[in-house]
C-alpha cells in the first residue's frame, strides 16, 4: 500500500483504510456515532462470515451424493473442494488494493453478491465441470468476505475491545463447522444435495441488505494503480502451489507433473517477491514482514492453522473410515466441541482485552498439545464418549488460540495496514496452512500405515505361534457366523488381514496426533516472543 499518514479520529469507528476518505452516512439505519453501531456491524459481518464457512462444511458432507449424481470419481470430485479453495486464496491477497480502489463496503457487497449468485448456479449445475466452474465463481466471491469481516470488526470496536471483536469473529467462524455437517447431512439425506447451495441464497440476500443499511460507504480519495505483474505472478504461484499440494499425495510427490508445478510455483514466487519489493504501490505489501512481531505471529498462525485443519481432517476420516461412524454420528460427535469452541472464542476475546494475550495463547497451546497427546492413545475399543470428550477439549483449546492470535497479528500493524495484514493472515489460515497440513498429514498417514503394516508382518514372522495357531480362534468365529467348507480358511485369512490393516492404520493415526502435539509445543517459544 502507498505510504500515507493516517487520519486521526477520536471515534472508534474510524475506518482502517488508507486516508483520506469520503464517507456517506445518509442512508444508514444505524449511524456510526450511535452506541449500538458496533454491535450492528458485528452482527452483519459475523453472519456473512458464518454463511461462507458453513457452506464449506455442508459441501464436504454432500460430496458423495454429488459424485453419484454426476458419476465422478474421487480425483474428479475433489476439484469441487480444491477449485473453491484455490479461487478464494488467489483473491484474498488483493483485498488491500480492491478496498483502496472501490471502498471496503463495495468490495464486501460485490463479494456477497457473487457468492449468492454462484451458490444458486452451483445448485443448478448439470454436470461435474459446470459444478467445478461455478465453485470457482463461488470461491472468488467468498474469498474476500472473511478478511473484510475482520477489518470491519476491528474498525468498529475501540482498541480496548479488539479482543472482544476477534472473539465475535471467531464465534461466527466456529459456528459454521458446528452447524454445517449436521445441517448438510440432514438436507442431503432428506431433501437433495442441491439444497446445500440453494439454502445460501436467502440468508445471503439478507446479509447484503444489512451491509447496505449498516456499513457506511467510505471512498478513498487516493486510488492506487493495479499491479498487473504482481497479480499475474501471485496467481501463478498460488495456483501452482495449491494444486501441487492438493494433488501430490494422489499423483505421487516424485511425479513429473507435481515436480513441474513446484518448480513453476518457486519461479513465480521469486518473480512476485522481486516485483513487489521494487514497486512503490505493490499489490501485496510484503514489507509488513519486516515487522518482527508480525512475522512471528504469522508463523504461529501458520502452525496453528496446520494444527486446526490437520486435526479436523484426521478426526473426520478417523470417525467414518476406521470407527465406522455414520455421517450423522460423526456430525453429532463434532457438534458439541464446535459449539464449545464458538463460546470459547468469545471468552478468549474478553480475556485478551483484560490479560496478557500470551497467557491465553499458552493456555490454549498446552490444552491442545495435551489433547493431541491423549488422542495418540486411541484404539478401536475406545467408546464414543471418550472420542466425544477428546473432541470437545480439542475444539475448546483451538478457541483459546484463534482469537488472541488474530488480535495479536493486527495489533502489531498501523491502522492503514490492517486491511492488508488481515488478507495476509487469512490466506495463511485458510489457504496455505489448510492445504499444507492436509497434504502433509495424508502423506504421513499413508507412509506410517505402510511402515506399521511391515512391522506387524515382521512381528508375525518372528512369532513363536504358527499360522495355524493364529487362525484357530478366527476359524471358530467364522464358523459360528455360518461359514462352512473350504470358505472357512479363506474368510479367516481375510479377517486376519483386515485386523492387521486396522491395527497398522490405528498406529499411523497415533503417530499423526503425536506429531500435532509436537507442533503445539513448537509454537510455545513463538508466542513467548510476542509483545503484550
Amino acid at each position: 500500500m502507498a505510504s500515507q499518514d493516517p487520519t486521526t479520529s477520536d471515534h472508534p469507528t474510524a475506518l482502517l483504510t488508507a486516508p483520506p476518505t469520503t464517507t456517506r452516512w445518509a442512508r444508514l439505519v444505524i449511524a456510526p456515532n450511535q452506541a449500538a453501531y458496533k454491535w450492528w456491524v458485528a452482527i452483519t459481518v459475523t453472519l456473512s462470515a458464518f454463511l461462507v464457512v458453513m457452506n464449506n462444511a455442508t459441501v464436504n458432507v454432500a460430496l458423495p451424493q454429488m459424485m453419484t449424481t454426476f458419476g465422478l470419481n474421487l480425483d474428479e470430485a475433489q476439484w469441487v473442494i480444491t477449485a473453491y479453495m484455490i479461487a478464494g486464496a488467489t483473491l484474498i491477497p488483493t483485498v488491500g488494493w480492491l478496498g483502496s480502489r472501490f471502498g471496503n463496503r463495495t468490495v464486501f457487497l460485490v463479494s456477497l453478491g457473487v457468492f449468492v449468485v454462484s451458490s444458486g448456479l452451483c445448485g443448478l449445475a448439470w454436470n461435474g465441470p459446470s459444478l467445478v466452474f461455478f465453485r470457482v465463481l463461488q470461491g472468488l466471491g467468498g474469498g474476500p468476505i472473511t478478511p473484510m469481516a475482520m477489518v470491519f470488526l476491528i474498525s468498529a470496536f475501540p482498541p480496548h475491545q479488539r479482543g472482544l471483536a476477534m472473539g465475535l469473529y471467531g464465534m461466527g467462524m466456529s459456528f459454521g463447522p458446528a452447524v454445517g455437517p449436521v445441517l448438510g447431512g440432514y438436507v442431503t439425506e432428506y431433501l437433495n444435495w442441491r439444497m446445500v447451495f440453494f439454502m445460501n441464497v436467502l440468508p445471503g440476500v439478507l446479509c447484503m441488505a444489512m451491509v447496505f443499511l449498516v456499513i457506511p460507504k467510505a471512498q478513498e480519495m487516493v486510488r492506487r494503480s493495479l499491479d498487473l505483474a504482481g497479480l499475474s505472478t501471485l496467481v501463478v504461484f498460488l495456483v501452482s502451489l495449491l494444486v501441487a499440494l492438493s494433488q501430490g499425495h494422489r499423483e505421487g510427490w516424485d511425479a513429473p507433473y507435481i515436480q513441474r508445478l513446484f518448480v513453476m510455483a518457486g519461479l513465480a514466487f521469486v518473480a512476485f517477491v522481486t516485483i513487489e519489493l521494487r514497486r512503490q504501490e505493490p499489490l501485496v505489501e510484503l514489507r509488513l514482514y519486516k515487522n518482527f512481531a508480525f512475522s512471528m505471529i504469522s508463523v504461529a498462525v501458520l502452525l496453528n492453522s496446520m494444527c486446526g485443519w490437520g486435526s479436523g481432517f484426521l478426526q473426520t476420516i478417523l470417525l467414518q473410515r476406521l470407527l465406522d461412524y455414520t455421517p450423522a454420528q460423526a456430525g453429532f460427535v463434532i457438534l458439541p466441541g464446535a459449539l464449545g469452541m464458538a463460546c470459547t472464542t468469545l471468552l478468549a476475546g474478553r480475556l485478551t482485552d483484560k490479560l496478557d494475550r500470551r497467557y491465553v495463547m499458552l493456555f490454549g497451546l498446552v490444552m491442545f498439545s495435551v489433547t493431541s497427546y491423549w488422542f495418540s492413545f486411541l484404539t478401536l475399543d475406545q467408546p464414543m464418549s471418550w472420542v466425544l470428550w477428546m473432541t470437545v477439549w480439542r475444539y475448546i483449546s483451538m478457541g483459546f488460540l484463534f482469537t488472541p492470535m488474530n488480535t495479536a497479528a493486527l495489533a502489531t500493524l498501523p491502522p492503514d495496514k490492517m486491511r492488508m495484514g488481515s488478507g495476509l493472515i487469512t490466506i495463511v489460515q485458510q489457504g496455505i496452512g489448510g492445504t499444507l497440513s492436509i497434504a502433509g498429514l495424508t502423506t504421513i498417514l499413508q507412509h506410517r500405515t505402510a511402515y506399521h503394516a511391515i512391522m506387524l508382518d515382521q512381528q508375525q514372522t518372528r512369532s513363536l505361534l504358527g499360522l495355524g495357531e493364529l487362525l484357530a480362534p478366527v476359524r471358530d468365529f467364522v464358523t459360528r457366523a455360518g461359514t462352512i467348507g473350504a470358505a472357512v480358511d479363506a474368510q479367516a485369512l481375510d479377517a486376519l488381514r483386515q485386523y492387521l490393516e486396522q491395527q497398522a492404520t490405528v498406529a499411523a493415526y497415533q503417530d499423526c496426533f503425536l506429531l500435532l502435539a509436537v507442533l503445539g509445543v513448537i509454537m510455545v517459544p513463538l508466542v513467548c516472543f510476542l509483545r503484550r
